[in-house]
């Protein structure tokens, strides 16, 4: 039960992820290259999150989904790590499209005073 709250809490940040970079994509403010890389990093974590916990319980010889050492501490910390990923990731493609209008701009402003 711990275990599917875990998924919970932390499947909608990774699916907002995933249709922003998308919806970035379509809107041509990220280049292929950085939406593919963003497409595995985001699948990668979302199957990570999905097979680290059962995974370890196999190898320790216990039920794939037996949460009974999953205290809402781990919850709380695993979902808090997702999200802080998530914005720090976030943050960085804002301040990559920020520099790249200020470059832009910064050229048109100087193809306009050359030609004065």
């Amino acid at each position: 039960m711990r275990y599917l709250i875990l998924v919970l809490c932390n499947l909608p940040i990774i699916l907002l992820a995933l249709v922003n970079i998308i919806t970035q994509y379509k809107l041509k403010k990220v280049s292929i290259t950085r939406f593919q890389h963003q497409i595995i990093i985001w699948t990668v974590v979302l199957i990570v999150l999905l097979g680290s916990f059962p995974l370890y319980n196999i190898l320790n010889g216990r039920s794939a989904f037996d949460s009974n050492e999953l205290s809402l501490f781990d919850i709380v910390q695993t979902t808090v790590i997702v999200f802080l990923f998530y914005a720090f990731n976030n943050l960085r493609q804002q301040l990559d499209q920020n520099e790249r209008r200020l470059r832009d701009l910064h050229q048109e402003l100087s193809i306009k005073l050359s030609g004065k």
